[in-house]
């Protein structure tokens, strides 16, 4: 915890430093499983990102780029009973971006950066056991009684971006890669993993 907020206070410093181009308001869809050796939950499962990115200046077409998003993460199992683990997030990336401009209202946009996320709420589901039960309560997938599958609060990885600025609209197709497991149990050696589909609109 102390080495985050090290790291915020290097990013408001910086900000400071510098000067606001661009704030972009985003939103999008997620594709998100887990990587690991474990069968289980690397089916992908739907989710939605929204949130805003700051462009800081730095110097000729770079650019520092933190952002604020609501993220919805996890994965579904391949077996028939279709089990599904929600993992939502509030997730704050930290990225530096290359703009290649073509003309004045089109340009290719480059990102690349860490990612650190908080799980607020999530769930364990199986769709197909617990259908016909409306009084059934679903396990909580984030660190609540100490159990081993239980859910890592804290996340963080890198994330890479790649889109295409037109006049003030962008679009873009983003990943996120999970550098932590998500568990204690050595058995389940897995990390989130999120392919995103973003539309933007700068302000």
């Amino acid at each position: 915890m102390k080495k985050l907020l090290a790291l915020f206070a290097v990013i408001a410093i910086t900000m400071s430093a510098a000067s606001a181009q661009d704030v972009c308001l985003r939103g999008g869809m997620n594709l998100a499983k887990h990587l690991g050796s474990w069968p289980e939950y690397k089916k992908v499962k739907f989710g939605v990102n929204l949130g805003a990115t700051v462009d800081f200046e730095l110097f000729d077409d770079f650019y520092l780029r933190p952002g604020l998003f609501f993220t919805m993460k996890g994965g579904r199992t391949n077996a028939g009973d279709d089990k599904v683990v929600n993992q939502n997030y509030f997730e704050i990336p930290v990225d530096v971006a290359y703009k290649i401009e073509f003309n004045r209202d089109l340009a290719l946009d480059i990102q690349a950066g860490p990612y650190f996320a908080v799980g607020f709420c999530g769930k364990y589901k199986n769709k197909t056991r617990h259908k016909d039960d409306p009084n059934y309560s679903y396990p909580k997938a984030f660190k609540n009684n100490g159990e081993d599958w239980e859910i890592h609060r804290f996340d963080l990885g890198l994330n890479f971006g790649i889109g295409m600025d037109v006049d003030q609209f962008y679009f873009g197709l983003g990943y996120d890669l999970g550098l932590l497991k998500l568990y204690d149990d050595n058995h389940h050696k897995r990390k989130n993993s999120c392919l995103m589909f973003n539309f933007g609109y700068y302000l």
